[in-house]
Order: structure tokens, then sequence, then C-alpha cells
């Protein structure tokens, strides 16, 4: 009996998982509101009453989805930008970050910068937005933290923590279809064209 349990609980995470891997592909792929869930149990090779089982609605399996990767990816926000009064290493730390998470999480990494630029009234930001609001604090905080060594960054450090956040998105998604963004050389150039920026600016 208790290895039937196992099983049965082994298989309902399976099917769960499945079903949050395929809605992150469509919902990256198309956006969330031009996917329905027919489509998505049509996709998943399920029931309606099963998909709602797992997650109660679409609103509740895109929270899901949140809930399960954006965790990762602030964790390892929040290592890289880990201020060590290196200002070029600090940049360059959250910028590999980011082209790392987006390497092994593609479907998520195209997912969150979807909902980083939908309308401030739609459904979907609303939802994210307090994952959105954590990522700026990150860039934030080590932004005013640099400031201290940057002078000329004072009372500008929003402003610079959203060009550079904006920056990373774009290297990190040309990186899923050019390796020349991953190499050294070309985030050395990146890092230092943005940072004579802020030196001249």
């Amino acid at each position: 009996m208790e290895t039937d349990k196992s099983t049965q609980e082994n298989s309902t995470e399976s099917t769960r998982e499945q079903i949050l891997e395929l809605a992150t592909r469509l919902f990256s792929s198309k956006g969330y509101e031009a996917v329905g869930i027919q489509e998505i149990v049509n996709e998943a090779g399920i029931t309606k009453p099963t998909l709602y089982y797992y997650f109660g609605s679409k609103k509740g399996l895109l929270q899901n989805i949140i809930s399960q990767k954006s965790d990762i990816f602030i964790a390892s926000l929040k290592k890289a930008s880990e201020y060590h009064h290196d200002f070029i290493k600090g940049l360059t730390q959250i910028l590999r970050a980011t082209i790392d998470f987006a390497k092994n999480e593609p479907d998520f990494f195209r997912l969150h910068c979807i909902l980083s630029w939908s309308p401030s009234t739609s459904e979907e930001r609303g939802l994210y937005e307090p994952v959105m609001q954590n990522i700026k604090s990150i860039f934030s905080d080590f932004f005013t933290q640099s400031a201290n060594e940057f002078g000329n960054m004072k009372g500008n450090e929003k402003l610079y923590a959203t060009l550079f956040y904006t920056n990373v998105l774009a290297v990190a998604t040309l990186s899923s279809a050019d390796e020349t963004f991953t190499q050294d050389s070309t985030l050395y150039k990146i890092i230092h064209s943005f940072v004579y920026g802020v030196a001249n600016g």
C-alpha cells in the first residue's frame, strides 16, 4: 500500500510538472493573454478538470510558474549583486548570472521578458509585479552602494539601475541566438561601454 501511494504521488508530481513546463513554453512563445485553457489541455493531453484540480485556473497556473522559477532567478541575482567595492566586476557578475539563467531556463526567461513589459493594468503584470519590485530593488541597491565610489551617480542611481537592467535583458536575450554574447571579451566590451557612459554622464 505504501508503495502504491508513493507511485501515485510521483505520478501526480510528474503530471503537475509537465503541465507547468508546457504552459511556460506556450506563455513564453505566444503571450499569456493569447493562450487559452483549451489549448493548454489539448497540448498536455489532459482534461480541463485535471488542470483545475492542480492549479484552479489559468491565473493559478501562471502563479505557480512564477513561484517556482522566479525564486531561482532572484537568488542568482542577489548573489551576483553582492557589492565588494568593484563596480565593473559586480556589473559583470550580474550580467553573467542573467545570461546563465537565460540559458538554463530559456522558456521562463522569455516569459520574464514578456511579463516585464506587460501593461501595468494587465492581469499577468499584476501577478508578476512583486517579482519585478524585488528585481528592481536588487539593481537599485547595487547602484546605490556603487554611488559611494562613483560620485557622479549620486541622485541618478535608479536611472542607471533601470538602464543597466534593460541592457542586461537585451544581452541575455541575444546570447540565446549568438554565442559571441557569452564570451568574456564581448562581455568586457559591453560592461566597459556602460561604465564609460556612467563615468561621463
